[in-house]
């Protein structure tokens, strides 16, 4: 059965690499380096360093993990990811990156159930637990949040990249119901998209503190829309059997179009959100 989180954004990186996220575009200006720069800004939100144990929740086909281990140092890795394409492929990666003990803790699973999280094959509680761009495909982010706070270490950080509603944003209006449409058509959960005073007590009323929401809107949503139109009229013009298909093109070209009129419109802000579990 196919996957809606699959590994179709391999096509879209250069030889060698695997990112599957919206990209920092402030000076990036290639799929795989502006992923990487997010990635790397979520892990200097969360003050990663050569002593965290951290959990991925949704670290698609590896790379983020490759670049907690190589660049940040840190002691250990593990996570879940709920599709099974993404995290065999991501086993692979980190084996043959000489890391055969991150691949054996991560694993295939809803980040919404408990047992995923008892599961980890190591005793000890993170102290980090990471979540790039992928919070609002979760189930339930404020179940998200509570299991987070259970399983992390006292003092422990979480960190995401995530959508919110925009304070300008009007739910009585057209604009919202084709929010919706498009909510509902990319395997988003209606509950998961609030603004920045609903997403900050969600946060507090699951036991976080020192709560940091930056924007960084600007250098995401219109860099993926721009690289989304150019590498769509690229696959177009390719020659036949050389291009990535067009179901799979349609689907980048569609959330491109979707991110340029949400930010032009003011409907949603992405933000880096960092947070410390409540002593």
């Amino acid at each position: 059965m196919s996957e809606f989180h699959d590994l179709a954004e391999l096509a879209l990186n250069r030889e060698g690499q695997c990112w599957g996220n919206l990209g920092y575009w402030q000076s990036a200006t290639g799929y795989s380096d502006a992923c990487r720069a997010l990635a790397r800004l979520l892990g200097e939100q969360a003050k990663l360093d050569r002593q965290s144990v951290v959990f991925d929740a949704g670290f698609g086909c590896g790379d983020q993990l490759l670049l907690w281990l190589d660049h940040f140092r840190v002691a250990q890795v593990r996570g879940a990811n709920l599709s099974r394409s993404q995290t065999s492929y991501a086993k692979a990666r980190l084996a043959n990156a000489g890391f055969p003990a991150a691949a054996h803790a991560i694993m295939q699973g809803d980040i919404n159930d408990p047992e995923v999280w008892a599961a980890a094959p190591n005793a000890d509680r993170p102290s980090h637990v990471l979540a790039l761009d992928c919070a609002y495909h979760f189930p339930s982010r404020v179940e998200f949040f509570a299991l987070t706070r259970q399983h992390l270490a006292p003092l422990g950080r979480l960190a995401l990249t995530d959508f919110i509603l925009s304070d300008h944003h009007q739910t009585h209006s057209l604009a919202h119901r084709l929010l919706c449409w498009m909510l509902d058509r990319s395997h988003i959960a209606r509950a998961n998209m609030v603004d920045r005073d609903h997403y900050l007590r969600q946060l507090q009323d699951s036991g976080f503190s020192d709560i940091r929401i930056i924007d960084i809107s600007e250098h995401v949503m219109p860099g993926f829309a721009r690289f989304a139109r150019r590498v769509h009229s690229e696959n177009t013009a390719a020659p036949s059997g050389q291009n990535t298909g067009w179901p799979g093109m349609l689907k980048y070209r569609l959330t491109g179009r979707f991110l340029h009129w949400a930010y032009r419109r003011s409907i949603l802000r992405y933000c880096v959100i960092s947070a410390t579990k409540t002593a």
